[in-house]
C-alpha cells in the first residue's frame, strides 16, 4: 500500500510539471540562437527585427486567447506558436532541425501528454495564433524588388563598401516595410539631414573616426576597443538579452505580461530597422572607408586625408548606406521598452555577456548600471570600429528612442496591427 500511494505522489507531480522558467524568455532565446547560427550566418538588421516581431507577435496572441488557462497549458500553447511562426520566418533556411529540437525540448518540461486532450487544444490555439500573424505579415514588402543604381561617386554619396559581397545595398525594399503596432507611416520619425561633407565641421569628425576606428589605431583605448566588439553582435539579439537580464525572472508565472514586454519590445526593434532603413535610402551617405580611401582632395580647408589602405577595426564595413546607424536606432527603441518596464527608471544592475565579437576573443563581459550608458556604448562601437560617423549613432539612437516610445504609446489600441 505504501508503494501505490508513493507512486501515485510521484505520478500526480510528474503531471503537474511545468517549465519553471519563462516560456516566453526561453523562445526569444532559442530565436536569437537560430539567427545567429552557421547554417544562415545571421540576418540583415531589418530582418533581424522583423522576425521576432512577429514570432512575438504570434506569442501574444497566444497569451491573450490562453490567460485564463493553466500555467502549462498557456506554455504549450506559446511553444506551438512560437515554433510555427519561427518556421514560417525562417522557411528555406534548413533550420527546421533545430526550430524543431527548441519545441521538443521545451514539451518534454512543460509535459503535458499528446495523449492529453489539453495538449491538442493548446496546439490549436497557437497554431490558429501563428497564422493569423503570418497571413498578415504576407504582403508587407520584405519579399518586393526594389532596385537600386548607385550615383556618381562624388564626395558624401554611398558607394559599395570594400569587401562587400552584395552587388546593392542589403534589402532596400525594407525602407517600405510595413510597421507593427499602429505607429503610421515610418517617415515621421526621418531623421534630420547630417552634416554636409563640405561644411567645416565635417573634417573634425571624419579625422576622429579616422583616428579611433583605424584597426592599427594608436589612440583608441583597449576598453574602446573591447567596446567595438562586445557590442557587435545582432544589435536585435543582443538587446533583446540585455531585456532578459533587466526584468530577470519575475514574469515566469504570468505568461500574459512577459507576452506583452517582449511584443512591444520586438515591435519597437522593427520599427527602429525600419525606421534606419528610411533615412538611410534617403540620405544615401558614403561609409567613412570610402571618404577615406578617396584620393584625391576633396576637403574645403584643401587638406589631404586620404588613406587608401585604411581599414576600420570592424572590416568589412556593412554594406548599406551610412547614415543613421541601425544598430544605434535599436539600443534607442530598446532602451525606450526598457526603461518604461524599469518603472521609468534608468537604473539597473545587470552583468551582459557576449560571445558574438567575431574577432576570436572568446567571451566578453560587463556590468551595466545605467540604461542609458549602454544605449552609449552601443552607438559609440561603431564609431571605435571604424564604421560609422560619431553623428550617424547619435542621432541613431535619438530616433531610435522616439520611434520606441511611439510604439509604447500605440501599443494598447494598435497590438493587432501587425
Amino acid at each position: 500500500m505504501r508503494f501505490s500511494v508513493v507512486l501515485l505522489a510521484l505520478s500526480a507531480g510528474i503531471a503537474n510539471a511545468v517549465y519553471d522558467g519563462d516560456i516566453v524568455q526561453y523562445w526569444v532565446d532559442q530565436s536569437g540562437l537560430l539567427s545567429n547560427n552557421t547554417l544562415i550566418g545571421g540576418l540583415q538588421s531589418p530582418p533581424s527585427g522583423w522576425f521576432e516581431a512577429v514570432v512575438q507577435a504570434a506569442i501574444y496572441v497566444t497569451a491573450l486567447e490562453t490567460k485564463n488557462e493553466s500555467l502549462a497549458f498557456q506554455q504549450l500553447a506559446v511553444s506551438h506558436a512560437a515554433h510555427d511562426s519561427l518556421t514560417w520566418t525562417f522557411h528555406g533556411t534548413r533550420n527546421f532541425g533545430n526550430i524543431f529540437k527548441s519545441a521538443q525540448d521545451i514539451l518534454v518540461k512543460i509535459n503535458i501528454s499528446e495523449s492529453d486532450g489539453r495538449y491538442w487544444r493548446a496546439a490549436a490555439i497557437g497554431r490558429k495564433a501563428a497564422i493569423r500573424v503570418t497571413n498578415a505579415r504576407q504582403d508587407d514588402k520584405l519579399n518586393n524588388f526594389v532596385n537600386y543604381v548607385y550615383k556618381p561617386a562624388t564626395p558624401g554619396v554611398y558607394q559599395r563598401t570594400p569587401g562587400s559581397a552584395f552587388i546593392a545595398p542589403d534589402t532596400p525594399q525594407a525602407r517600405y516595410l510595413r510597421t507593427f503596432g499602429g505607429i503610421g507611416d515610418v517617415a515621421k520619425y526621418r531623421a534630420p539631414a547630417p552634416p554636409a561633407w563640405n561644411s567645416s565641421e565635417y573634417e573634425g569628425i571624419l579625422n576622429y573616426v579616422k583616428a579611433q576606428g583605424d584597426r592599427n589605431s594608436t589612440v583608441r583605448t583597449p576598453y574602446n576597443t573591447e567596446t567595438a566588439y562586445f557590442w557587435r553582435e545582432s544589435s536585435a539579439i543582443a538587446w533583446n538579452r540585455f531585456a532578459n537580464n533587466v526584468i530577470g525572472n519575475k514574469y515566469a508565472k504570468d505568461v500574459l505580461t512577459s507576452a506583452k514586454f517582449y511584443s512591444q519590445l520586438n515591435y519597437a526593434l522593427a520599427n527602429a530597422a525600419i525606421a534606419g532603413w528610411d533615412s538611410k535610402a534617403f540620405y544615401n551617405t558614403w561609409r567613412p572607408v570610402t571618404a577615406i580611401r578617396r584620393t584625391d582632395i576633396w576637403l574645403p580647408s584643401g587638406k589631404n586625408v586620404s588613406s587608401p589602405t585604411w581599414t576600420p577595426l570592424l572590416d568589412p564595413t556593412p554594406n548599406h548606406q551610412e547614415y543613421i546607424s541601425t544598430h544605434a536606432t535599436f539600443g534607442g527603441a530598446a532602451a525606450a521598452v526598457i526603461k518604461h518596464w524599469n518603472n521609468g527608471s534608468d537604473k539597473i544592475d545587470i552583468i551582459q555577456s557576449t560571445n558574438g565579437t567575431g574577432a576570436g576573443i572568446g567571451v566578453i563581459t560587463r556590468r551595466y548600471t545605467s540604461i542609458q550608458q549602454a544605449v552609449k556604448d552601443n552607438g559609440d562601437s561603431r564609431i571605435y570600429g571604424g564604421i560609422h560617423f560619431q553623428f550617424a549613432s547619435d542621432v541613431g539612437s535619438k530616433v531610435g528612442n522616439a520611434v520606441g516610445k511611439a510604439t509604447l504609446e500605440a501599443f494598447d489600441k494598435g497590438w493587432d496591427k501587425f
